[in-house]
């Protein structure tokens, strides 16, 4: 009975040694849990503060990407409008270039006119002439049949009044043809001013033709360029359009990473107070174990 009961005490204090070592263990394993417990709770703080601020990075790039986007969008337009505006404009040249060819065509057209009037007026001067020198012709066979007639006493008389009468003919188509030849004088020096103001007129009509045919070339390489630009705008805004649809769903998964984060955060405080508690009830059992004295 002694030896069963020494026996039971010897065991008793195997129990409670080992219960003492192990209290111990769980007290030093405990505070080492806690300090990496604390640590931890500490790192994910701060890495929640980083992705705050990535979180706000990324919002605010979200923001200009945005704004990017609207000013492609509207440089688009911008430039849509320019180019609708230069196409009308070459529209408007063409319509300009297909006139002034009209107006080159109407002034050849009177130029042409013009010469064949001064090559007419030219053949009534030469027609006067002609009349001219019938009239002096006349006028001096009149002079030499009044002769005659004078010659002729009385029965010349009436062949001298008709040669008077034809004499004083001449005498008025003389006159009469120095009249016209005046006019032609005159008609042929406005028929010349004519000339030269049309040879002007269509050398300015030329001259302004190659001017709007320059800007009408101008016109639609202006139009090329814009067309080139709008293509480029377009591009910028479909990639930029992307970038911000990329860039939201990064701040969305930055969003849901910070949430993780602070559910850790607030899982390693817990899990520190739990080691916190587990570390005093070590202490605890530790001192109830040093109430034993078993020798």
């Amino acid at each position: 009975m002694i030896r069963a009961l020494s026996d039971m005490q010897e065991n008793l204090k195997q129990t409670i040694q080992a219960i003492a070592d192990s209290s111990s263990q769980l007290a030093s394993t405990s505070e080492e849990l806690s300090v990496v417990t604390r640590q931890s709770s500490m790192n994910i703080t701060q890495q929640g503060s980083e992705l705050e601020q990535a979180v706000t990075a990324v919002n605010e790039m979200t923001v200009a990407i945005e704004e990017v986007a609207r000013n492609s969008n509207f440089t688009y337009n911008e430039s849509e409008s320019a180019n609708t505006s230069a196409i009308a404009g070459r529209k408007n040249v063409q319509q300009t270039i297909d006139t002034i060819h009209e107006l080159v065509n109407e002034l050849q057209s009177t130029k042409s006119g013009v010469d064949t009037l001064a090559f007419r007026v030219k053949g009534i001067g030469s027609v006067l002439d002609v009349i001219r020198a019938i009239a002096d012709q006349t006028n001096l066979l009149s002079l030499n049949a009044a002769i005659e007639a004078a010659r002729a006493g009385e029965s010349g008389r009436g062949f001298a009044v008709v040669a008077d009468e034809v004499r004083a003919l001449a005498h008025r188509t003389q006159e009469s043809t120095k009249e016209i030849e005046n006019m032609i004088a005159l008609t042929q020096g406005d028929t010349e001013k004519a000339v030269s103001a049309t040879a002007l007129s269509n050398e300015r009509a030329n001259q302004t033709l190659t001017v709007a045919n320059e800007a009408g070339a101008s016109l639609q390489h202006i139009s090329n360029i814009i067309s080139q630009i709008n293509e480029q705008n377009l591009a910028i805004a479909s990639a930029v359009e992307q970038q911000a649809t990329v860039a939201k769903e990064v701040d969305q998964n930055l969003v849901n990473i910070r949430d993780l984060a602070d559910q850790t955060a607030v899982g390693a405080s817990q899990s520190n107070i739990a080691t916190v508690e587990l570390a005093t009830l070590a202490d605890s059992l530790n001192n109830l174990i040093l109430k034993f004295k078993l020798s």
